[in-house]
């Protein structure tokens, strides 16, 4: 059992600071090399998409009717992806599979549909059934989707994993019946299984605890069932230990995601990221991001990823299984003294020397100082001496940095006393 990353090894940033970054990159924000996972903001609902390195994509659920059209399919095709490789359904509650007739129709799969078989009997269910027919097949379990370059998305479980009888048409389990996704790349490990089921007290029943092992020590956990009291139990999170968790959540009339999971949640050492506020408990900053849009994960699979932005380590002990060795190009190290005033020194190390470039802006992401150096190989420091570029002092407050080197890049936040 390893224990959660302390507060200053994730940068915690606004997602205005996120989004100004990536124009110091040009319009590739991302590296070859990377795979990335974007938790798409569809409201009360879920889709997921992951894009391999190797070019090929996989989507997981689809919203609402309507998400797809008004939401999936304009996202996709903001990020260039005009064809899908896969496409898999958790199950057939309509927040899950609404949109992806909407999206085959006009985004085309190459490979296949995949979901748990059976039926359902809704009008949202049969427009699926009907769009997909053609390119439909039935998961197994272990069944692997390679996705190329090294990315793997596993069905670890499906159709209750064997803890109900067949046949698996009850209705009133269909959150129990959820397909379990597991995503890995190199010594990172992300978990997805729509509205699973843990017991907890309530009507359904606990799959999760029979699904912990299968997913073991992940980094990155999708929520279940937007963070009802149903799901995240304690069993399960014991055993997967999920430095980060997301939740996809909208407005609803169920008070998703539920205090009491948020807390758990946290006691067992994650930090908690939502797309949207939903209209459940809440924690502090400390503990809870909520992003208000989607949530972009990406790794190269070595040794850290970034969640909106955030930089965190991945696993030791999932390093250690495959063998990867966890070289870092470039890691900020913080800023001393913090809070400051009048100056202070932000550290960070840094694989290759050359040109590199400290951005400083406000809250509200306005520009208040930037200056290009020269940084070297291993540690480098950088002074700013709480002033903007003409030369006068900038008021006290909080302030957001972004440093770009020739080994990477990465950003923090800082706090200037008056």
């Amino acid at each position: 059992m390893h224990s959660a990353p302390s507060r200053v090894a994730r940068f915690v940033l606004c997602t205005a600071l996120f989004l100004i970054a990536t124009t110091f990159v040009g319009s590739n924000v991302y590296a070859d090399g990377d795979l990335i996972i974007t938790v798409i903001d569809v409201g009360q609902g879920d889709s997921t998409l992951i894009q391999s390195p190797s070019g090929q994509t996989l989507l997981f659920d689809g919203g609402k009717d309507g998400r797809g059209n008004s939401i999936i399919v304009p996202f996709l095709q903001s990020v260039g992806v005009d064809t899908l490789d896969s496409m898999v359904a958790s199950h057939y509650h309509a927040d899950h599979i609404g949109g992806l007739d909407e999206v085959i129709q006009q985004i085309p799969v190459r490979e296949a549909v995949l979901d748990r078989g059976w039926s359902y009997t809704t009008i949202t269910y049969n427009n699926y059934a009907n769009a997909v027919a053609a390119q439909r097949q039935t998961l197994t379990p272990n069944q692997v989707i390679n996705l190329g370059e090294g990315v793997t998305v596993t069905c670890i479980a499906l159709n209750s994993n064997d803890q109900l009888p067949s046949p698996y048409n009850n209705s009133s389990r269909e959150n129990e019946y959820d397909v379990c996704l597991l995503v890995e790349y190199g010594g990172f490990d992300y978990f997805q299984a729509g509205d699973l089921t843990g017991g907890n007290g309530s009507s359904s029943e606990d799959i999760e605890s029979s699904v912990a092992p299968l997913a073991g020590d992940l980094d990155v956990y999708h929520v279940n069932h937007h963070g009802s009291y149903t799901s995240s139990n304690p069993t399960f999170l014991q055993e997967v230990q999920a430095e980060v968790s997301v939740i996809s959540v909208g407005a609803n009339g169920y008070g998703h995601p539920h205090q009491v999971v948020l807390d758990r949640l946290v006691q067992y050492g994650s930090f908690v990221y939502q797309t949207e506020e939903g209209d459940g408990g809440t924690l502090s900053s400390q503990d809870l991001r909520v992003v208000d849009g989607h949530v972009t994960i990406i790794t190269d699979g070595q040794a850290t990823y970034t969640v909106a932005g955030d930089q965190w380590a991945i696993d030791e002990d999932n390093l250690s299984d495959t063998g990867a060795t966890p070289v870092v190009a470039f890691q900020i190290l913080g800023n001393h003294p913090n809070p400051f005033n009048p100056a202070t020194e932000i550290s960070f190390s840094n694989s290759q020397a050359g040109e590199a470039r400290l951005a400083i802006y406000d809250v509200k992401g306005r520009l208040v100082y930037s200056s290009g150096f020269e940084a070297v190989e291993g540690l480098n420091t950088v002074q700013w001496r709480g002033q903007n570029n003409m030369g006068a002092a900038a008021p006290g407050g909080v302030y957001l940095y972004l440093l770009e080197a020739p080994g990477g890049r990465g950003s923090g936040r800082m706090i200037m006393l008056k």
